[in-house]
């Protein structure tokens, strides 16, 4: 298999970046295995770290902006560089993810092959290192979602979301729209936007990997889910789901209605075990719980292990559950914080850890 696409020099590299000085060089390095430097740009928001510094030892092309965020860092990169004009294709990378060597032989085939140029991004799959239990957990959630529901979602033209660190684009759609501002989750914002303008047809390619960084504590773990859930329903009330009758409405929907069900459960298991008034422990509630353990959380688990040849994982079948649970009472608290708040803008609250830091197994 090529490392390189044909024309490789029609592919521009963008990294946003917030102090990410611990992880941005490994991050550069995998990235110029697949381009060459003159292709690759750095956009440092008002790191307080040494993120550009690092960042200068592998390209030229690094911009410091003061702090606002990663959808104006990435806006004001294309446009700094004049990026639309000189590729025919963007690709951005998160600073604590590393492109396969492989990424763009695989992504960028579908537009060779588009001859009609319809094609508006090809979305990669992304896979979590798994240094601990809790990254470990990540990655059977990432298997889901890209096995599952991102393979459903293409098929339907639906992809609910491209994410930002794992996307190729072509250049021309950063001519007619920019990455919008006023949620915590800018890439799910752009997803809906696209969506909303008719830019539809985005395709999912699972041979196209990324490799990236997940939390490893509870703490940090909740934080990035609470990001990620609050966006996801400031994305809901910013796009008028399901009020324009796209297939994305319907899909949004389902995926809602899953994530309160999922959350209901959590709440039917806690009244089957505490007293309610007179009518001491509705057994009735635990059904729900067996049901999505036995039938659908303890199978796939099985499924991620086997495929992935990592049976550890098989050892943290209660830990991963308890975190299956937490998330979903996080969504519904979300719901508050995203829908019916007025609370906006990307927040960069990662924190990052180099591999021989990353916990134990």
């Amino acid at each position: 298999m090529k490392k390189y696409y044909t024309h490789k020099e029609e592919v521009a590299v963008i990294i946003p970046a917030f102090n990410e000085a611990k992880v941005i060089g490994t991050t550069l390095k995998a990235v110029l295995k697949i381009i060459k430097k003159k292709d690759l740009y750095v956009v440092n928001d008002g790191s307080r770290d040494k993120t550009a510094t690092v960042a200068r030892k592998f390209t030229h092309h690094v911009l410091t902006l003061p702090n606002q965020g990663k959808a104006h860092a990435l806006n004001t990169a294309i446009e700094k560089f004049k990026l639309t004009k000189k590729y025919k294709y963007i690709f951005f990378v998160d600073a604590d993810t590393s492109p396969d060597e492989n990424f763009l032989t695989y992504a960028l085939l579908h537009f060779q092959n588009d001859r009609h140029k319809k094609i508006v991004c090809v979305v990669g799959r992304v896979e979590g290192i798994g240094v601990n239990w809790i990254s470990k957990y990540r990655q059977w959630e990432y298997y889901i979602s890209h096995f599952i529901h991102k393979r459903a979602q293409a098929n339907l033209k639906s992809i609910l979301v491209v994410p930002g660190c794992a996307t190729i684009y072509r250049s021309y759609i950063f001519d007619k729209v920019k990455i919008p501002y006023g949620t915590m989750t800018e890439d799910m914002d752009f997803t809906f936007l696209l969506h909303r303008m008719g830019y539809n047809n985005m395709i999912f390619e699972d041979k196209a990997v990324v490799y990236t960084q997940d939390p490893r504590n509870i703490k940090d773990f909740v934080k990035q889910i609470t990001r990620w859930y609050t966006g996801f329903w400031q994305s809901v009330k910013k796009h008028e789901i399901p009020w324009h009758a796209q297939t994305l409405d319907l899909v949004v929907v389902l995926l809602a209605m899953e994530g309160i069900f999922n959350g209901l459960i959590v709440i039917f298991f806690l009244m089957s075990i505490i007293p309610i008034a007179s009518l001491g422990k509705i057994t009735i509630f635990k059904a729900p719980l067996y049901i999505d353990f036995f039938a659908f959380f303890l199978p796939t688990i099985l499924w991620s292990s086997v495929s992935d040849r990592d049976y550890s994982k098989i050892r943290y079948v209660l830990h991963f559950y308890f975190l299956r649970l937490l998330s979903s009472l996080i969504f519904l608290k979300c719901y508050f914080a995203g829908f019916l708040s007025n609370q906006k803008d990307f927040v960069w609250d990662s924190n990052r850890y180099s591999l021989t830091e990353g916990g134990s197994q």
